[in-house]
């Protein structure tokens, strides 16, 4: 059997499509077709299904997409005997949400560069929703978002966690340091929220809704990170996820405002496409993101960066 027939079919079987696979790897349309031809006459079973334009994987195709996906790992530790982690090229496409970018991977992305030097990483940041779909256009290798709980047909979710999303002000406001606290006495202080199609901004808005109060923010802004300069600049009230606080309230730079009539939790989860064959570099990026998650911190070891939880 030639592993480039099943590099082929792993390609297909990727992008739902002949012509991109051809795309992706330098063929002229007609050599994918016929690699994929060869290689449903040698197993004996058809592996796509041709209907107009769409291509779709078969279930024999989905059996012998586990095998294949296992020939592709052996192939690739085979390369890389004798081969160092930064030795190893590529690139990574990765979403994520814009709060999740700033403050999780700043601290992820110079640990995996100096472990894979010649893998670039580019990133993409977009609601839930669009994360999800462009992952199954293939735009992306892997997406890590914030969100309510998800479960999507042909993603394989690895990590997901509950996320506290809190209120949160400057030490000096009027309401820090109250303990009694309901949402109606937040609503009558100035409210620094993302834009309304931000997930906790709606999140909040619903909350609001089922007690028939209307949330009505003095400013809109679509930067975690200009909002908590705002709020260190002793400007309102404004509603984020626990880890975007965390290090402000133990720098008491932010204080969290407990109400009891609201508590509300999201989900960070990260998926990648069930038909994606994942990479050494790309498993070592979601380990790194979920143990940086996960509170894990960094030191050196033989000359590269582990996470320590």
């Amino acid at each position: 059997m030639e592993f480039r027939n099943v590099a082929t079919f792993l390609c297909v079987a990727e992008r739902e499509s002949f012509t991109n696979a051809a795309e992706k790897l330098g063929y002229a349309q007609s050599t994918v077709s016929m690699q994929i031809q060869q290689l449903e006459e040698e197993i004996g079973v058809c592996l796509f299904e041709r209907i107009g334009k769409r291509v779709m994987i078969t279930p024999n195709g989905h059996k012998f997409l586990e095998y294949a996906k296992q020939m592709a790992q052996i192939v690739e530790k085979a390369k890389m005997l004798g081969k160092e982690p930064e030795e190893i090229a590529g690139s990574l496409r990765v979403g994520i949400l814009e709060s999740l970018l700033e403050w999780i991977m700043p601290d992820c992305i110079p640990v995996f560069n100096q472990k894979f030097p010649n893998v670039s990483i580019e990133t993409k940041t977009a609601s839930g929703n669009d994360l999800i779909h462009m992952l199954k256009r293939n735009e992306l290798d892997f997406i890590f978002l914030l969100d309510r709980k998800i479960s999507e047909k042909k993603c394989e979710c690895i990590f997901s966690a509950k996320e506290n999303i809190v209120f949160v002000t400057h030490p000096g406001h009027p309401l820090a340091g109250r303990g009694d606290l309901r949402l109606a006495d937040i609503l009558r202080h100035p409210l620094i929220l993302t834009e309304r199609n931000g997930i906790y901004r709606q999140a909040l808005e619903e909350a609001a809704a089922r007690k028939d109060m209307y949330v009505s923010p003095f400013l809109e802004v679509n930067s975690t990170s200009v909002i908590l300069k705002l709020l260190r600049k002793h400007v309102g009230v404004s509603f984020l996820p626990e880890y975007a606080v965390r290090c402000g309230i133990a720098e008491n730079s932010l204080v969290p405002l407990p109400v009891s009539d609201c508590p509300i939790q999201l989900w960070c989860q990260m998926f990648y496409h069930e038909n994606k064959w994942v990479t050494p570099q790309m498993s070592a990026l979601m380990r790194i993101i979920e143990q940086r998650y996960r509170g894990g911190t960094f030191r050196q070891a033989d000359g590269y960066p582990i996470l320590m939880g």
